[in-house]
């Protein structure tokens, strides 16, 4: 019998308002415009008003969505195993898609017990409820645990979304070339692109911006591993700096943290003025379009979808050295990259972005280089010649 286009998605966990479940939602849309299907199989779901429509689309696009709320990676019950067995048998599941390693054990599970394969995804961030704690984390992971866990259950193949997780795979931790295959995320180009004149302007208009204003946004979860801190320092500091400058500073997304992150934000009238929240977002685009700069200071990104996002817009970006960086920046031409923890490079960065001329210059670049770089259309094919591979299924 020919094996069915069929793929499961394992997830530990789905929080619609991250770069995880953005990344999810683009690759199922992808691989569903190629016939095949996707089957979500996950632990909890969580999403608030302004995220719902990801999990909308989510469930929309998925064949079928099955929620563990006691899903146990490490231990998973034997109902949890019988379910999602008798899944494989209706749906006819060719391989697993897993994203995030600690599924890998359930993985190898379901292997022996169906003969189903997967490839994996490594996902990694560090969250944290403390910027002082944070800035004293190790956030390079510990390679003998990875290297003892990943060798127990490796997966047939896998997938590094960046060139910082391609090395690790290979040279930290020491898996064959072969075995490791780079697939720079994809972002849908045809949405996420430069804006006309009148739609920059309408946007502008939508968010209360005025001509004058620069407009530096930060898109990602109210958590202090998004560098909120740091970017509200750097801008106060690049205000103090150029008093004339109509700086503003706008933080888009959701999050536990939030309240935090706002008291840490209004300290003074100024502060009132300069730094805006609008919580969730759904046309994110909307956004890269209104903003003159695009900052993401992280302590710890796998990729940072967001700033691919912000490029294909043609919104110049500045990030730190996390995953995904030296895909996506080519220092002075397409963005710029600054130490982590570095509110005073932040701010330099940002005041070298106030000439228009340049920036718009910048702005070219990125739109030109992103358009290709971070090509969907090749990041689906590319994952469908290697879930054909895995399971033994033809390439078409």
């Amino acid at each position: 019998m020919d094996k069915q286009k069929t793929v499961g998605f394992l997830l530990k966990r789905v929080d619609c308002n991250d770069g995880v479940a953005s990344h999810c939602e683009s690759l199922i849309r992808g691989l569903k415009g190629i016939g095949w299907k996707v089957v979500l199989i996950t632990g909890p779901v969580n999403y608030d008003a302004g995220s719902v429509r990801r999990y909308e689309a989510l469930k929309d696009l998925s064949e079928d969505w099955a929620i563990f709320e006691d899903m146990k990676p490490f231990f998973p019950s034997f109902g949890n195993i019988t379910r999602i067995e008798e899944l494989i048998k209706k749906y006819e599941i060719s391989l697993f898609h897993v994203h995030g390693y600690a599924m890998l054990i359930l993985a190898r599970i379901l292997k022996i017990i169906t003969g189903v394969d997967c490839v994996a995804t490594f996902h990694p961030s560090v969250h944290g409820d403390d910027p002082t704690l944070l800035k004293d984390t190790v956030l390079r992971p510990k390679i003998r645990k990875y290297q003892i866990y990943l060798r127990t259950f490796s997966p047939k193949a896998f997938i590094a979304l960046s060139s910082d997780i391609e090395r690790f795979l290979i040279q930290d931790l020491g898996f064959h070339k072969t075995k490791v295959r780079k697939m720079i995320a994809g972002i849908d180009t045809k949405y996420f692109r430069p804006p006309s004149r009148e739609e920059r302007q309408k946007v502008r208009e939508k968010f209360g911006f005025e001509e004058k204003d620069l407009v530096c946004s930060l898109v990602g979860r109210c958590n202090w591993n998004k560098g909120h801190d740091i970017l509200i320092d750097a801008v106060r500091q690049a205000r103090n700096s150029v008093p004339e400058m109509s700086l503003k500073c706008f933080f888009v997304g959701s999050g536990n943290q939030e309240q935090q992150i706002k008291e840490y934000a209004f300290a003074s009238e100024d502060d009132s003025r300069c730094f805006l929240f609008s919580g969730y977002v759904e046309e994110l685009r909307e956004v890269y379009w209104t903003s003159d700069i695009f900052a993401l200071p992280s302590r710890s990104e796998g990729f940072a979808l967001v700033v691919a996002e912000a490029m294909c817009c043609g919104t110049v970006p500045i990030r730190t050295p996390g995953g995904g960086a030296l895909d996506q920046i080519e220092e002075g031409k397409t963005g710029y990259i600054v130490p982590f923890d570095d509110p005073g490079a932040l701010s330099k960065a940002i005041q070298n972005l106030t000439n228009k001329d340049f920036r718009l210059q910048m702005d070219k670049n990125c739109a030109e280089f992103a358009s290709v770089a971070f090509d969907l259309e090749l990041m689906v094919k590319k994952t469908v010649e290697l879930y054909c591979e895995c399971s033994g299924m033809e390439t078409k």
